[in-house]
């Protein structure tokens, strides 16, 4: 899990206060916030610098569907998804969320004294995954985070890649006439089906799930909170660069990153106080008056993929 985050130099709207509350945080451009990184893009990072880990040879689409409000099940978001397959290292990432990271830092370059624009890009997630880098091992970066203000903040995590108990069964489908078994599994706090074809004998798939003996090319959780669908298959004729960006990243563990999110869910404005040092003003829109708090008088809905 695009969405670029930010809170700084922007004006909150939370969309489930319909009655009473209008959160501005700094100026003028409006942000819409969900669930954990499932933000409108408001910050960038400049991704010049980087550095070539591999280069891909197949290049998969898979679109996000997700539910950012659990008590709003038939609202959903989605995100366009890529994985890039290199020999030994892969990256998942929200292409979303790079175009838009792109845009602004053009944006800036030429109007430097501009606000940013408004551009609703609310499904999009900040996070890239990479598996197998370091070897053995999976590093996680949250680009441009919302934790960080306007400027944003680089966040990056490293664990060893799961080995995920996967149960096989003998149910079949295709999808993009690729003929797919079941497997299901429990992955931290979830209960997931998946879809994977041995015609592609790719131990890999979408965010961080792959150890079957085929690439997967669908999964979803048993309450398809998340779903994720392979929409588009390319053997890259010339390869892509597999890149890493080089930015100024906070080490943090996933639990530790996991945790700032939800303080932030829990209670922004008090978060935006302890972690950024500018106040919050909320609106009545009974009064037409604002003030400056120190706790939110609500929360936003978080729903991460990974419960625990």
């Amino acid at each position: 899990m695009w969405e670029y985050p930010a809170i700084g130099y922007s004006l909150f709207k939370n969309s489930y206060m319909k009655h009473y509350v209008l959160l501005i945080l700094f100026l003028f451009v409006s942000l819409n916030v969900f669930s954990q990184n499932f933000y409108f893009l408001s910050a960038s990072a400049n991704l010049e610098k980087f550095t070539i880990i591999d280069s891909a040879y197949i290049k998969c689409s898979y679109k996000l569907t997700y539910i950012k409000d659990t008590l709003k099940s038939d609202e959903q978001s989605s995100d366009l998804q890529i994985l890039l397959i290199g020999k030994d290292v892969s990256k998942y990432y929200s292409q979303y969320a790079l175009n838009y990271n792109i845009f602004i830092e053009e944006f800036r370059k030429k109007k430097p004294e501009n606000n940013i624009p408004n551009i609703n890009e609310q499904g999009a997630w900040t996070y890239e995954v990479f598996k197998n880098y370091p070897q053995g091992k999976e590093t996680v970066t949250d680009i441009a985070s919302m934790l960080g203000g306007f400027k944003g903040q680089n966040f990056e995590y490293q664990e060893s890649l799961p080995d995920l108990p996967w149960k096989l069964s003998n149910d079949y489908q295709k999808v993009l006439s690729y003929n797919c078994q079941k497997a299901t599994v429990r992955f931290r706090g979830r209960d997931f089906i998946a879809w994977f074809s041995s015609e592609i004998p790719i131990s890999n798939g979408p965010w961080k799930f792959g150890g079957l003996p085929g690439l997967i090319l669908k999964i979803s959780d048993t309450k398809n909170n998340f779903t994720y669908e392979c929409v588009g298959l390319e053997q890259l004729k010339t390869k892509q660069p597999i890149k890493y960006y080089n930015l100024e990243y906070t080490k943090i563990s996933r639990q530790k990153l996991y945790d700032l999110y939800k303080r932030f869910h829990d209670d922004m404005a008090y978060y935006v106080k302890m972690a950024l040092g500018t106040n919050t003003r909320e609106l009545d829109s009974k009064t037409n008056q604002s003030k400056s708090v120190e706790h939110s008088s609500f929360k936003i809905p978080y729903n991460p993929i990974e419960l625990e």
